[in-house]
C-alpha cells in the first residue's frame, strides 16, 4: 500500500532482510492464510502468575489496539502486565534516573526507534530479535525503523500513519479555499480564514507538541547533512532552513493564526477544538482522527505540512513505536513470551482489526487505510519524507520545542540563540549517551 512511496526503505529492508537470511535465520516460519488468522503461529504462552511492568508514552499506553494486545495476554496466559505512562518532560527525567541509576528499568519500554534509545544503551540493555521468528513478518517501512546499529532492537507495534496538516473541508469551501500549493499560499489561506471568522489553527503550545520534526525531515533527508549534525561538525544554527522553521511558529503566533490565548491549549483540548468548529485546521497525523477524534472524521482531508521549509510542504511517514525487552531482567522468559504473542498475527490481526492504519506485519489483514490517506495519495507521493529527524538525528528531542516557545515570547531572545540552545540541548544528550 505505502510501502510503493520510498523505494530507498525498500532498498535498506531488503538489505537487512538479506544480512539476516545469510546469518542462518532458520526460525522463520512459514505462514499462510489460515494460519494468520486462525491458529497461534509462535511457541508463547508457558509461563504465568507474572506481572510484566511495561512503560510508555501516556499517548501510545491509551491506543486501542495496545489495550486489546495487553487484555487478550491477560486472559490467555494469566500473567498481569502494569503499565505506567509519561509526559515527554517525564520522559527525560526518567531516562536521566536510568542512566544514573536511580531508578529501576521496566521489563518492557515502549520508544520510538532509532537515537531516541541512544540514552538508554541499547547494546548493553536491550534484547537483540534479529533471529526472532517474526522479523521476516515485518514489513519495509517497519523493519527499517526497528533496525539499531544493524540489529532488530524491538518488536514495531503501532498504528502506521501519515502526518501533515488535517483541515476541515467544509471550512475550507465555505470559505472558497484549495489546498495550498506552497509556503506563501498557505500563510493566504489563513488571512482568509480569519477574514471568515475561524481561527487558522490549534497549536497544543502547552505540551510542546509542535511537531517540529515533520520540516526537518526534507532538510535530513540529504545524507552528508544528517552526518554532519550526527558527527556534530554542523549545527542547527549553520542551516538557514532551521530558522525558517522556528520563525514560522513566531509568525504564525504574531499574525493570530493560533487564536486567542493559544499558550492555554493543551494536546489533550486537540479533540474538543477540532469538534467545535471554530478551528481551520492542525498539524497531525490521518490515524488521529480514528483513533482520537472519533465522530466527523468525513468532515476532514489531510494535507502538506507547512512549516517553513520544505517549499511545497511535506507529509511526514509513520513514527512506529517499539517495544524494547530489557535483556537485564530478572523476568526476562516472560517479556519475551509477551512480545511473541504480540507478534503473532493470530494476537495482532485481534488487536488492529478494523483499526485505520497501513499494515506494520506482512500478515496483518484485519486493518484498513484512512479515507483521508486514499484521497490524497498522489499528493502524498510527491510530497513524503520518510520520518528520519525524529528517528535519525542524534540526541533529538521534542521537549526542545521549549526553546521554540521562548522564541515565540521574548523578543530579546533571537532566532540564532534559539538555535543555539536547541542544538546545545541536543549536543548534551547526543554526547553522552548511555
Amino acid at each position: 500500500m505505502r510501502s510503493t512511496i520510498k523505494t530507498v526503505v525498500m532498498c535498506i529492508s531488503a538489505f537487512v532482510i538479506c544480512a539476516m537470511a545469510a546469518c542462518g535465520n532458520s526460525k522463520t516460519a512459514e505462514i499462510t492464510e489460515t494460519s494468520a488468522l486462525d491458529q497461534p503461529l509462535y511457541d508463547w504462552g508457558h509461563i504465568s502468575d507474572t506481572t510484566i511492568t511495561v512503560w510508555g508514552d501516556s499517548v501510545s499506553l491509551q491506543r486501542e489496539y495496545y489495550k486489546k494486545a495487553f487484555e487478550r495476554y491477560e486472559e490467555m496466559t494469566g500473567n498481569t502486565i502494569e503499565t505506567t505512562g509519561y509526559s515527554i518532560e517525564e520522559q527525560e527525567k526518567n531516562r536521566v534516573q536510568i542512566e544514573a541509576g536511580t531508578m529501576e528499568r521496566p521489563d518492557i519500554l515502549i520508544s520510538q526507534g532509532g537515537t531516541n534509545l541512544d540514552p538508554y544503551d541499547p547494546e548493553k540493555n536491550f534484547y537483540d530479535f534479529t533471529d526472532a521468528p517474526w522479523v521476516d513478518d515485518l514489513t519495509n517501512i517497519a523493519i527499517n525503523q526497528s533496525i539499531y546499529n544493524g540489529k532488530v532492537i524491538g518488536l514495531p507495534h503501532a498504528e502506521a500513519s501519515i502526518s501533515g496538516t488535517l483541515y476541515n473541508k467544509e471550512i475550507f469551501k465555505e470559505c472558497g479555499l484549495d489546498i495550498p500549493e506552497n509556503q506563501s499560499e498557505f500563510m493566504e489561506v489563513c488571512e482568509t480564514l480569519k477574514q471568515h471568522g475561524y481561527t487558522p489553527m490549534y497549536f497544543p503550545y502547552a505540551d510542546l507538541f509542535f511537531f517540529y520534526q515533520f520540516p526537518m525531515d526534507s532538510i535530513v533527508s540529504d545524507e552528508n547533512t544528517l552526518k554532519a549534525l550526527n558527527d556534530f561538525t554542523l549545527s542547527y544554527a549553520d542551516l538557514p532552513e532551521m530558522e525558517k522553521i522556528i520563525t514560522w511558529y513566531k509568525d504564525m503566533a504574531d499574525k493570530g493564526n493560533f487564536g486567542e490565548g493559544y499558550m492555554e491549549n493543551t494536546a489533550a483540548g486537540r479533540v474538543d477544538a477540532m469538534k467545535s468548529g471554530k478551528y481551520a485546521m492542525m498539524l497531525g497525523w490521518d490515524v488521529w482522527l480514528y483513533t482520537d477524534l472519533k465522530e466527523g472524521m468525513e468532515k476532514f482531508g489531510l494535507m502538506p505540512a507547512f512549516v517553513g521549509v520544505p517549499e511545497k510542504g511535506s507529509f511526514e511517514g509513520p513514527n512506529l513505536t517499539l517495544l524494547t525487552v530489557n535483556k537485564n531482567s530478572p523476568r526476562l522468559e516472560a517479556a519475551l513470551d509477551l512480545i511473541t504473542f504480540m507478534a503473532d498475527p493470530y494476537n495482532y490481526n485481534v488487536a488492529f482489526e478494523d483499526l485505520y492504519t497501513a499494515p506494520v506485519f506482512k500478515h496483518q489483514v484485519k486493518s484498513i487505510s484512512t479515507p483521508q490517506y486514499v484521497e490524497s495519495e498522489q499528493l502524498i507521493d510527491k510530497l513524503y519524507y520518510d520520518a528520519s529527524a525524529r528517528l535519525r538525528i542524534r540526541g533529538f528531542s521534542l521537549s526542545d520545542a521549549s526553546f521554540i516557545q521562548k522564541y515565540m515570547q521574548e523578543p530579546e531572545y533571537t532566532a540564532q540563540q534559539c538555535l543555539k540552545d536547541m542544538d546545545d540541548a541536543r549536543k548534551a544528550r547526543g554526547m553522552n549517551k548511555g
